[in-house]
């Protein structure tokens, strides 16, 4: 007797690789038709920052790290543009995005190191030994906002909010 057909076994095994297979795409789908422009916006900080440190020591010549606003972009400066870092996936006409500097007031003997003070800047400055004065970068997307604190040695990043 010839018997025809699937097992229950080989039947529910094809059905649960399928809907697996149907998960992965559906979620890697979702993360790249929903990108977060404050998260993008971010990334392109990051990238501007750390290149910046690297091209400025490469170089041995200071570098300056600025947001042109009417591209909506990081650019790094040094005599003119070196390099610019627009913000990928992003539909500029429907998102207002900004990026504001500030340095650290100087913090003088018997300060507090908890709450300092903050000025603003049009740029920041990375020296060409890979360091920068500390700054921290304010980050908005419409209403949205991110600050970013940068220790000045490393370049680490911090969020505060």
């Amino acid at each position: 007797m010839l018997k025809r057909g699937f097992t229950l076994l080989e039947v529910l095994l094809a059905i649960v690789l399928v809907g697996s297979a149907w998960v992965i795409f559906a979620v890697n789908m979702d993360s790249l038709l929903d990108k977060d422009p404050l998260a993008e916006l971010e990334s392109s900080f990051v990238l501007a920052q750390t290149e910046g440190r690297m091209f400025a020591y490469e170089d041995r010549r200071a570098l300056e790290l600025a947001w042109d606003v009417k591209e909506n972009r990081f650019v790094l400066i040094a005599t003119a543009v070196v390099s610019s870092y627009p913000i990928e996936g992003i539909d500029l006409g429907t998102v207002k995005l900004k990026a504001t500097f500030y340095l650290q007031e100087p913090l003088y003997k018997g300060d507090s190191f908890e709450n300092p003070s903050w000025y603003e800047v049009d740029s920041v400055v990375l020296y060409g030994d890979a360091t920068s004065a500390p700054f921290k970068v304010v980050l908005e997307v419409g209403s949205r906002t991110r600050e970013l604190i940068i220790e000045p040695f490393t370049g680490f990043i911090s969020r505060s909010s």
